[in-house]
Formats: structure tokens, C-alpha cells, sequence
């Protein structure tokens, strides 16, 4: 009996926070409401780049647009087939993607996962299906290679102007990128919910959280429109 009394009370109580804060949010003028919910919208956004630089991403999947799809296909689709083949043939590296936060610049890092043994049949193999046809042996060097894998991972976060020098080092075959979270204080209610999932300063394209816990980086294109980069989350 003590136990079901707790519960009535606890779900009363509930209630009538609930029926407070309603209360209070109509005694708010327009203006007043709409910097409320700008300020709770905006709490919602910095946690949403929080979590996401704080966990590691391995990538999952790449999906081209039916636009990019259509133009592989054509005789004269060669940088669309490279996307895509590009996409495909990274996943042979179990690549994770991580953050590291310095100051308000946060460092990008793509962990390549081969035996070091695999790793030049791997980038062979990476190469020569971009190339079409089989040389069997790399053309340039493994940093190179490295530098350019590791890009089809990076690149989705890095900003609209950059260029390839930005994201990765073709020398050592480093992520060199650094990202930091876009500044939304000048926005309105409205354009903030328009913007929300537009996190990464300088990149103009949406990277969001999915309910299965999976974290979707979109990449426009004005000759293939959207496509989306997928990544999921390494819990171990």
C-alpha cells in the first residue's frame, strides 16, 4: 500500500511541475517565449556536437545520390564512378574516426586498423580499382595512398573552402583537419531551426545523430545533389 501511495504521489507531483511550467510559458510575452525556446534549441545543438566529438566513429556506408548513382553509369561518369568506388573500397581499412580537443579547435584522427603485414595488398587493391585495371604494385607511396583514404573519411567534416592540404598531409599520410562547432548566436528562432543540423563552422551541409545511434555526414554536390557518408559508433 506504502509503495502504490509513493507512486500516486510521484505521478501528482510530476503533474503538477508539468502544469507550472505550462503555466509559466504562458505568462510569457511572444518575444519572451521565442528567446526561450532559441536558448533551449541552442542548448540542444551544443550537445549534439559534444556527443558526437566525443565518441569514435568507425565508417559504415556511403550512399550516393540516385543523381550520382544515374551518372556512374554513363560513359562519361568517371568522377562519380571514383566516389564511389573510393567509398566502396575504404571499408577494407576499418578506418575510426575521433576528436581531440584543443582549446575550441578540435583535431580529427583517422585510425587505419590493418596488419601491417595486409596493409600494401590493401592499398594496391584501393588503387587499382580506382585505376580500372590491375598494376599490382603502387604508383606512388604508401603515404599517399594513406593520405587519400583517410580523406574519404575526414573530408565530409571539413569546411566548404577547404582543400585537400587542409584535411590531410599527403607526406606522412596524416588527418591533419581541425574542425570547430558553428557559432549559432547571431540566428533567430526561426533560422536556427532551419540551421540546427548545420554543426560544423564553414560547412554548410547537415551532420546529425540518427535514432539508432548511427552519425550521418551529408555532402552536396551541385552536379549529384545529396549524398551521405554513415558512420557508427565503436562502444568497445
Amino acid at each position: 500500500m506504502m509503495n502504490k501511495f509513493n507512486w500516486l504521489f510521484a505521478l501528482l507531483i510530476g503533474a503538477l511541475v508539468s502544469f507550472t511550467a505550462c503555466d509559466d510559458d504562458d505568462e510569457l510575452t511572444a518575444e519572451e517565449l521565442e528567446a526561450k525556446q532559441t536558448e533551449e534549441l541552442l542548448e540542444t545543438i551544443s550537445a549534439n556536437f559534444d556527443d558526437i566529438v566525443s565518441k569514435q566513429w568507425a565508417y559504415k556506408e556511403f550512399v550516393p545520390s540516385d543523381d550520382m548513382l544515374t551518372a556512374s553509369q554513363t560513359e562519361d561518369g568517371y568522377v562519380a564512378r571514383t566516389i564511389i568506388i573510393k567509398a566502396e573500397q575504404v571499408s577494407n581499412f576499418n578506418m575510426v574516426l575521433s576528436f581531440t580537443k584543443d582549446a575550441d579547435v578540435y583535431a580529427t584522427d583517422v585510425a587505419v586498423n590493418v596488419p601491417e603485414a595486409d596493409l600494401v595488398a590493401k592499398l594496391i587493391a584501393y588503387q587499382d580499382a580506382i585505376a580500372g585495371f590491375e598494376a599490382g604494385f603502387l604508383y606512388d607511396t604508401q603515404e599517399y595512398y594513406l593520405s587519400s583514404i583517410r580523406r574519404v573519411i575526414a573530408a565530409p567534416f571539413s569546411a566548404d573552402d577547404d582543400a585537400i592540404e587542409d584535411i590531410v598531409d599527403e607526406e606522412t599520410g596524416e588527418c591533419i583537419l581541425e574542425i570547430t562547432p558553428a557559432d549559432f548566436s547571431a540566428l533567430g528562432y526561426d533560422d536556427l531551426v532551419l540551421s540546427q543540423k548545420k554543426l560544423i563552422a564553414g560547412n554548410s551541409d547537415k551532420v546529425y545523430l540518427n535514432e539508432d545511434g548511427t552519425l550521418t555526414v551529408e555532402v552536396t554536390s551541385e552536379d549529384y545533389g545529396v549524398s551521405k557518408y554513415i558512420y557508427s559508433e565503436v562502444t568497445e
